[in-house]
């Protein structure tokens, strides 16, 4: 079961979940062989050479990690970077009718970081972080002089083991240990790294995956839109507008939509849970969050005899020739981790920092080329005209408000969210009062076969802006000491 929790730390809302065992099930069913060959513990263990030391073996780690990165990303409509993007912020909300008014505990407040009992989010994006270190190690030691298998996969291991850094960064409290689990030999805790830290360890990862992935566009690409959203985050404008400029607009990486593994197969659930409407939508959640609903990038959206008035975040419900299917349920289509239309928005954003009108010709470039079906469009049946041209709103303020603005439309449900509002506040200075929901918490209704209305509504949104680690970091690594702050 999942219990799903509503606070906010600092001055932030955090809807914090924790989890039992229906991730630990989830996420066996997205198992391989490899992963039972080095499954580690966030993070964990030892690992026997015998089954490793051997090119095929480096092989199937690497089938593991990008698994692994799937279970972190889009595994779980709570458990997963882009669902906890979304709760935490105004891109998705709790559906507290899903389990038929049955008092539903993921309404009840929590006002404390360390209570992530379950270990909700953070021990998949450790465990990914981990197989792809061990991967990569593996394709170093065993592999490179396989001509069968390019060493740039190499790259590509720097590259997906730096995303989960970035995530750790953007998603949680400052203080976050990066325990090393080598391929062969005992797991080495460390202490906790401040969010700078964090994002300076995955800039580090995305230089190495560049020089190692040289023989792959896709590889260096990715490493170069990853490297660059640490920087941006970092308030290193100029810096992360040099590392995209090569980065072709309809550069698309994915997460697959389907892995053969010798236990069958794993998928990205993620859009699978939204078509079951176990997330909602609200325009303006709690009196901060973007209107949704009237912009065709996001597939928001309602489905009257499914939710009535409801809004669905039916983006991934969207097919090859624009229109909703709402009874579809696709488990098993691919998740975009980066893109060149955030290379894009990266450099739009840097021209507008440097006072630079070129930021504008960007997002209006956008609106007139990623339509149809060109790479970089966000969901299927855009079209030019469904997308007109921005007009300069005049202000420094409501410049950056149009700018953050296209990023959550275009980036909707990636996962990007969460850490552009910590942008806006670190970077820019904003007052989180006026970035995440506020206020008390207010569902529609929904229609009778979807029961009675839990008890959240009237319920202020608590005070977390950040999620905790696992509690139980604090039992399997000494050197870890806590949160060091929970600011934005």
């Amino acid at each position: 079961m999942c219990t799903f929790v509503r606070s906010r730390v600092g001055h932030r809302w955090t809807r914090v979940l924790m989890l039992t065992g229906a991730l630990t099930g989830m996420l066996s069913g997205t198992a391989c062989s490899p992963s039972s060959l080095v499954d580690v513990q966030s993070p964990s263990n030892v690992v026997d050479p015998s089954q490793i030391q051997n090119a095929t073996a480096a092989t199937q780690l690497r089938t593991g990690a990008i698994v692994r990165m799937m279970g972190a990303f889009g595994s779980a409509p709570y458990a997963s970077v882009i669902g906890m993007s979304g709760y935490l912020t105004d891109e998705l909300a709790d559906n507290p009718y899903w389990n038929g008014g049955t008092g539903n505990d993921r309404n009840t407040l929590n006002t404390s970081l360390g209570k992530n009992t379950g270990g909700y989010g953070y021990d998949q994006i450790q465990l990914a972080r981990v197989k792809a270190q061990q991967a990569r190690q593996a394709l170093q030691l065993y592999a490179s002089n396989t001509p069968s298998i390019p060493r740039a996969w190499q790259g590509e291991m720097y590259a997906l083991e730096g995303y989960t850094i970035v995530w750790l960064g953007e998603l949680f409290c400052s203080g976050m240990p990066l325990t090393a689990a080598p391929l062969v030999g005992p797991q080495v805790p460390t202490r906790g790294f401040t969010t700078e830290e964090l994002f300076t360890r995955a800039i580090a990862l995305f230089d190495s995956a560049i020089v190692a992935g040289g023989d792959s566009a896709r590889f260096v690409e990715l490493a170069r839109v990853g490297k660059a959203r640490a920087l941006l985050a970092s308030g290193a404008f100029a810096a992360a507008d040099s590392v995209v400029q090569s980065v072709a607009t309809d550069f698309v990486y994915v997460i697959p939509s389907a892995v053969s593994t010798d236990d069958g197969s794993a998928t990205n659930n993620f859009p699978g849970w939204a078509a079951y409407a176990r997330q909602i939508v609200q325009d303006r959640e709690g009196g901060n969050g973007l209107v949704w609903s009237t912009d065709p990038r996001t597939g928001v959206m309602t489905v009257p005899d499914r939710s009535g008035s409801m809004l669905w975040a039916s983006k991934y419900n969207v097919n090859a020739d624009g229109v909703l299917e709402p009874t579809a349920y696709p488990f098993d289509i691919p998740l975009r981790l980066a893109d060149g239309l955030e290379a894009r928005l990266i450099q739009a954003e840097a021209a507008l920092h440097a006072g630079d009108p070129s930021w504008l010709t960007i997002l209006n470039t956008l609106r007139a080329t990623c339509v149809g079906t060109t790479p970089c469009a966000p969901v299927p049946g855009l079209t030019a005209t469904s997308l007109p041209p921005l007009a300069d709103p005049g202000t420094a303020d409501a410049r950056l408000d149009l700018l953050m603005q296209e990023r959550a439309m275009w980036l909707y449900l990636t996962g990007h969210r969460e850490g552009d509002l910590r942008r806006l506040a670190h970077v820019y200075s904003r007052n989180v009062e006026t970035l995440w929901p506020t206020g008390t918490m207010s569902v529609p209704a929904y229609p009778p076969q979807y029961g009675t209305p839990g008890d959240e509504n009237g319920l202020p949104y608590g005070h977390n802006v950040v999620y905790g680690p696992d509690i139980n970091e604090h039992i399997r690594n000494p050197l870890y000491g806590g949160c060091y702050d929970s600011n934005p």
